[in-house]
């Protein structure tokens, strides 16, 4: 089934842009347990690839291309897009995001990508211009041999950067 999914993945979202990520810090891991590394190899978030299905670059070219063509238009100042943070074992996290932006007021560099997970919002994910990103859950998935503790709301974060995969 997981195989399924991912092949239509691959072939739904027609990516404009695929980054690189590796998580260089933490903030709350210290409640799974002591040995940081072992637990992002248990995640698979050591290092891990996004998918985003639209650039800045093409937001903004299309919001520039939009206004150039017509005097009268309102510059939109919420844009969505969707990513999809792929683990180091395959397993894809779609997830939707937007990014308040106006060309009027705004440089492309300014703003965030604000992220939710699909279909439940249990997930977070925010990423600046520069790669930087902040990625928090539950990571219910560490316990999934303890159905007590499946149930955990609690979020952990994990910090690092992206770069463009070349």
């Amino acid at each position: 089934m997981r195989f399924f999914f991912l092949f239509f993945l691959s072939f739904s979202i027609q990516a404009e842009e695929i980054l690189e990520c590796s998580t260089n810090k933490h903030i709350g891991l210290n409640f799974l347990g002591n040995d940081y590394d072992r637990i992002l190899d248990h995640l698979n978030l050591k290092n891990f690839e996004i998918k985003l299905s639209r650039s800045r670059d093409d937001i903004y070219k299309n919001e520039i291309k939009k206004k150039d063509a017509n005097e009268a238009y309102l510059p939109k100042t919420s844009h969505f897009i969707e990513i999809v943070l792929i683990k180091s074992s395959g397993y894809p996290i779609p997830m939707h995001c937007s990014w308040l932006f106006d060309i009027r007021y705004n440089k492309k560099d300014e703003k965030n990508f604000n992220c939710m997970g699909v279909p439940e919002n249990d997930r977070v994910f925010s990423l600046d211009f520069n790669g930087n990103f902040m990625y928090s859950s539950s990571f219910n998935e560490f316990f999934e041999n303890n159905s007590v503790n499946n149930e955990r709301k609690t979020l952990h974060s994990l910090i690092g950067n992206c770069k463009r995969k070349i």
